[in-house]
C-alpha cells in the first residue's frame, strides 16, 4: 500500500493542497498526519476540515496542545495568535483537536509530533543521542514524527543497534528516496508541509510504499505569496512571512 505522511501544515491551506494533488498523483492510498495542523498561517478551518475527512490516523501536536492549553508556549504573540486561531475554527474543529491523542499506532507504525519519548513533553528530535533514546520508546520498525519542520531520518542496524542518520538529499524532480532494508528500524521526520526550516520554502511530506519497501521524500513548489498574505489574519508580525518565503525559522528553534 502506498501512504502519505504529513506533519506541521500550520494551516497553510496552499502548500496542504499542493502535497495533497502530488499523492493523489502518485496513487497514494492512505493519509496519516503528525500534528500541528494549526498555528502560524492563516488558514487554520480550511486545513482542519480537509484533515478531519482525509487522516486515517492524526495525533495532536503542541500548537494543537495551546489551543486547549493557553500559555503553553509562555508567549504572549502566541497566545494572541491562538486567540485568533479559535476565532476562525468551528466547534466542530475545535471538538476535532480535543480528540486527537499524542501518539498512535497504525498498522504497526507508530505516529507522534515530537518524541515517543513522553510526547507530551514536546521533546525534539534533531541529533543522534536524542534519535537514540527515541528508538528506545518504540517497538515496531518505523516511527514518524515531526515538530523540528526539518525532514530527518534515522536507521537503527538490524545486527548490533547502531544508530546512523541518512542525508535527506533531494534529487531535481524533489526526491529522496530510499529502501528499507529488512530488520533495521527508521525513525522519520518527514518535514514540514506548511513551514519547512531547511532554507528550502518548498512543502515537505514523505511517501512510504509498504510493497517496495521504500521510503521517499518530496518538495513541492506551492503559492508562498498566496500564503504568506494571510499571516497577518493570525496576529503574527511579517517576520513570519519572510521566514515563509526564505524556508527559514522564525522563532530561532
Amino acid at each position: 500500500m502506498r501512504v502519505a505522511i504529513l506533519s506541521d501544515i500550520h494551516a497553510n491551506a496552499e502548500a496542504f493542497e499542493a502535497v495533497l494533488a502530488d499523492a493523489r498523483a502518485h496513487a497514494t492510498e492512505h493519509y496519516l498526519c503528525l500534528g500541528d495542523t494549526i498555528g502560524f498561517n492563516g488558514d487554520p478551518a480550511a486545513c482542519m476540515n480537509k484533515a478531519a475527512e482525509l487522516f486515517e490516523a492524526y495525533v495532536r501536536g503542541n500548537h494543537e496542545q495551546a489551543l486547549l492549553q493557553r500559555g503553553l508556549f509562555g508567549v504572549p504573540l502566541y497566545t494572541t495568535m491562538m486567540d485568533r486561531t479559535t476565532a476562525m475554527l468551528t466547534a466542530e474543529n475545535i471538538a476535532t483537536i480535543r480528540a486527537l491523542p499524542l501518539q498512535a499506532e497504525w498498522h504497526g507504525i507508530t505516529l507522534v509530533h515530537a518524541s515517543p519519548e513522553k510526547a507530551g513533553e514536546w521533546k525534539r528530535i534533531s541529533t543522534l543521542p536524542s534519535a537514540r533514546t527515541a528508538f528506545e520508546h518504540f517497538t515496531g520498525p518505523l516511527c514518524f514524527y515531526g515538530h523540528t519542520h526539518r525532514a530527518a531520518i534515522f536507521k537503527q542496524q538490524a545486527d548490533n543497534g547502531s544508530v546512523a542518520i541518512i542525508p535527506a538529499v533531494y534529487q531535481q524532480n524533489g526526491s529522496c528516496t530510499i529502501e528499507l532494508e529488512p530488520g533495521c528500524r527508521y525513525l522519520v521526520n518527514p518535514g514540514s508541509v506548511g513551514q519547512p526550516r531547511d532554507f528550502d520554502w518548498r512543502a515537505a511530506y514523505a511517501l512510504l510504499d509498504t510493497v517496495a519497501q521504500t521510503l521517499t521524500l518530496r518538495r513541492l513548489e506551492y503559492d508562498v505569496e498566496a500564503a504568506a498574505a494571510k499571516i497577518s489574519n493570525t496576529g503574527l508580525p511579517d517576520t513570519f512571512a519572510t521566514a515563509l518565503r526564505k524556508g527559514i525559522t522564525p522563532t530561532g528553534d
